[in-house]
């Protein structure tokens, strides 16, 4: 058997339930699945994947992807590492630092610019694979370069201009498919401490009071049409609080699909699926999925 290495690997689990890994509580199983706190074996493990022509997949707290296949092929490998260093202007983290924390430290070291990380709750990989940004911030806005490792486990030092980002979008959406982001260097301006975390606590704040935070959700599920805002021309279309299964549009935000308890995939999609059917019906615009399907196609 071709994968047979895969199953002695250090640390692979088979037929891991991706549900309890993702932050919606949805998804099937990974055939292969193994998690890194230390990514200093990925290099040789993706030229190994890559020879053997065996599909990867790597995430890190998946709080913007879907699971919608039954079993993922191949490798998953989950990223938690947790590196953090300042120097001066600049702060140095691996891709598996998570966000909110991320805004959080460097509010406390009156570090300044980060701030948006506190709306955005992935991991610092995701936010530069997607551009996360949040109330006015995003990723590219601060990123000086990140380390990359492609499929053949070759590093690569990307700049800011390199990841080609975009409304949402990046380079490794494209043509980087299957590179792993390893670490990433933000550059930062010197505030007090207590004037950053204010800034800080106004992006929590503004996040609670408009989007559902207490229930599990995949943030915003559709981009933001030019010149418009999703949530605004789904709610139009009368959708806030319809039903499949147990997902539903929230009635805080009509672009969050909220899992109310034993949400499925196929109860995901099909939500999806209503929404742009009816805001293309009505204004003629075609949305755009923000949420990340993994497994299959958003149309079927």
């Amino acid at each position: 058997m071709p994968d047979a290495w895969l199953a002695s690997y250090p640390g692979v689990r088979e037929h891991e339930p991706l549900a309890r890994h993702s932050w919606y509580r949805i998804g099937g199983r990974a055939r292969y699945f193994l998690e890194l706190a230390d990514d200093a074996a990925l290099p040789k493990l993706l030229a190994r994947l890559d020879r053997d022509q065996q599909p990867y997949l790597v995430i890190g707290a998946a709080t913007n992807s879907l699971f919608a296949a039954a079993e993922l092929p191949g490798l998953t490998i989950k990223l938690v590492t947790r590196r953090l260093s300042i120097a001066g202007d600049v702060v140095s983290v691996s891709a598996g630092y998570l966000m909110p924390k991320l805004a959080a430290e460097t509010a406390k070291a009156g570090r300044a610019g980060l701030e948006f990380g506190a709306g955005v709750p992935g991991t610092v990989g995701g936010s530069i694979f997607g551009n996360a940004g949040a109330f006015g911030g995003e990723v590219k806005s601060s990123l000086i370069s990140a380390d990359v490792i492609d499929r053949q486990g070759r590093r690569h030092t990307m700049t800011a201009d390199e990841c080609a980002f975009g409304y949402r979008d990046s380079v490794f959406k494209t043509a980087r498919e299957g590179w792993a982001i390893v670490s990433a260097r933000f550059r930062t301006t010197s505030e007090a401490p207590r004037v950053v975390r204010a800034r800080l606590l106004e992006v929590q704040t503004h996040r609670r009071a408009t989007q559902p935070i207490e229930q599990r959700s995949l943030g915003s599920t559709f981009k933001n049409p030019p010149g418009e805002a999703a949530g605004r021309l789904i709610d139009a279309c009368g959708l806030k609080g319809t039903r499949i299964g147990g997902a539903q549009i929230s009635v805080k935000h009509a672009n969050f699909i909220v899992n109310l308890g034993g949400a499925t995939a196929d109860d995901v999609l099909a939500l999806m699926a209503e929404m742009r059917h009816r805001v293309f019906e009505r204004f003629g615009i075609e949305l755009e999925p923000e949420v990340r399907v993994i497994g299959r196609a958003p149309g079927g």
